[in-house]
């Protein structure tokens, strides 16, 4: 018996892998717009969208009972080539050429002093928008692995930002 690489599910989850290859920089917008937020207040987000965040909990759980041999690992090894795949678009903001911890110098004049404050909120709002794309596109492989063990809404919940151009 061969055993794949994600488990019962690796067909699906390699056609994720290659959907996210493939996605334009306007479809990866609205999987940062359907996406829950997941930025510097865990907290704070956890309890904006506190089902999906249960739902991953259970798709976790669910991948850690060895429902099927090496259940664990796959689970994680789709998210993580998930992630790799992610960081590899255009959409990454580590292609763009200011972080946002540019620091504004106190000595600009103040029509200047302005624009460098808009470049960076510019730019933290892109780091933001990826850091939900890229916990999206993780969570939505790692959901394929475990999507046979898992209730339809559970499996909706984590796959919906990936809903895309429907």
């Amino acid at each position: 018996m061969v055993i794949e690489r994600f488990g019962p599910n690796t067909a699906e989850v390699e056609a994720l892998l290659d959907r996210l290859r493939r996605l334009t920089p306007q479809e990866w917008e609205r999987v940062a717009e359907a996406a829950p937020g997941v930025g510097a207040v865990p907290d704070l987000e956890v309890k904006q969208s506190p089902e999906y965040f249960k739902a991953l909990e259970v798709a976790t759980r669910i991948a850690k009972s060895d429902v099927f041999p090496g259940s664990e690992s796959a689970f994680y090894d789709a998210m993580r080539t998930a992630q790799l795949v992610a960081d590899a678009s255009a959409f990454q903001p580590s292609t763009r050429p200011e972080p946002a911890s540019a620091v504004v110098d106190e000595r600009l004049p103040p029509d200047a002093e302005a624009e460098a404050i808009n470049r960076i909120m510019s730019t933290a709002y892109e780091e933001e928008s990826w850091r939900r794309v890229m916990n999206a596109c993780m969570v939505a492989a790692g959901a394929l692995v475990v999507r046979d063990w898992m209730t339809p809404g559970v499996y909706q919940l984590l796959w919906q930002p990936m809903q895309i151009g429907r």
